[in-house]
């Protein structure tokens, strides 16, 4: 692609604030951003930066250094993208940010009426939950001697667990014909429901010395957190839990009936009670909120995305207005960590696809 020259159709665009460090000016030719978007551009993003697809962005109304460095990484294979990386290996640095100027100086788009769903409930899942609570108690809070508690886990560890069950990777009798014909989202809406419960503060058990377990735990919380509340997806948590289980699964790791690759330092029987008898009285919180709308969850993303100041940073894209079918494949993608972006990794995580659903509906639905 050949270079194009700056004239006197160049204009200035500030590409970060002027009161932060390092910040610069870009100039840049917004005729020659527009002839080389006609001609490489506008087949997949138009020519007012709307995807001519569900599953492809709208660029319109992004900043310009966000798209600058959004090239770069196709350029430099940060992203893959087989047609895009081709595209931008001939690329000037002028050529780039001819594009991105461009762009950035359109009109807001209109959001496509289409691309609203509704919000999504979690108490949608307590319809599905309730063939469990017949063993694991109302609301997920255990009060029946050997069996676990699921009031406030960590959704995606249940997500995980009810799966295994199903499958018949973890034996229980009769888990499987109970969850047969269960689909994805049922098992969603239930650990979501259940993840949302907060359980009353536990009487200390008649076993063990809850102020040894206290103690004992410091090998514990490396992966389940303090005082037993995990904060890993992946990790239950052990605050709260119902403390016959906890003696029964903690001698279960240590007879190796369960593995786990974390390998568990060995405990006495007597270790193990004082363990159990700390974990179960401490205060077990709901591991996620219940009932969020996307517009409630959106506060959190908006601190970076659209901060109350305005002042959002340059290099973070807008989401207003983006196409819906493009955020819940991004948002997948980071949960994956397909995407290299730590924060997102981190942010994501807890996301099971209805959450991200529900997110993207509403950033789809809003004008930018």
């Amino acid at each position: 692609m050949k270079n194009i020259l700056f004239g006197i159709t160049a204009i200035a665009l500030l590409v970060a604030c002027s009161d932060e460090p390092g910040s610069t000016e870009l100039v840049v030719d917004l005729a020659a951003g527009k002839a080389i978007a006609a001609a490489d551009c506008s087949d997949c993003h138009g020519m007012d930066g709307r995807g001519e697809t569900s599953e492809i962005p709208n660029l319109t109304g992004q900043p310009a250094e966000y798209l600058i460095d959004a090239m770069h990484a196709y350029r430099d294979g940060g992203r893959q993208h087989a047609a895009l990386q081709d595209m931008t290996s001939d690329m000037s640095e002028a050529d780039i940010a001819n594009i991105a100027g461009y762009y950035s100086s359109l009109p807001p788009l209109t959001p496509l009426s289409d691309s609203v769903a509704n919000e999504a409930s979690y108490n949608e899942g307590a319809a599905v939950a309730a063939i469990c609570e017949e063993c694991h108690g109302e609301k997920g809070i255990s009060m029946e001697e050997g069996m676990p508690s699921l009031a406030g886990q960590q959704p995606i560890y249940l997500m995980i667990a009810t799966q295994e069950y199903k499958t018949g990777a973890r034996g229980h009798e009769g888990s499987e014909d109970m969850l047969e014909g269960l689909e994805q989202v049922d098992i969603e809406k239930m650990a979501m429901y259940f993840a949302s419960q907060t359980p009353p503060v536990r009487q200390p058990p008649p076993f063990g010395d809850p102020v040894a377990g206290k103690a004992i735990s410091a090998s514990c919380g490396k992966c389940h957190g303090a005082h037993g509340i995990s904060h890993d997806p992946m990790v239950p948590s052990l605050a709260g839990q119902e403390p016959v289980y906890l003696v029964n699964a903690i001698k279960a790791y240590r007879e190796h009936e369960r593995v786990d690759e974390a390998d568990m330092p060995a405990k006495t029987d007597a270790q193990i009670e004082d363990l159990a008898a700390y974990y179960s009285i401490q205060k077990m919180e709901a591991s996620v909120e219940g009932e969020l709308t996307g517009q409630e969850m959106a506060a959190k993303c908006d601190r970076c995305h659209s901060p109350a100041s305005g002042r959002r940073k340059m290099n973070v894209p807008s989401l207003k207005g983006q196409s819906f079918e493009y955020l819940v494949k991004s948002m997948k993608e980071y949960r994956r960590e397909d995407r290299d972006n730590s924060m997102m990794h981190k942010m994501s995580s807890r996301y099971s696809d209805e959450m991200i659903e529900t997110l993207a509906a509403y950033y789809a639905s809003q004008s930018n």
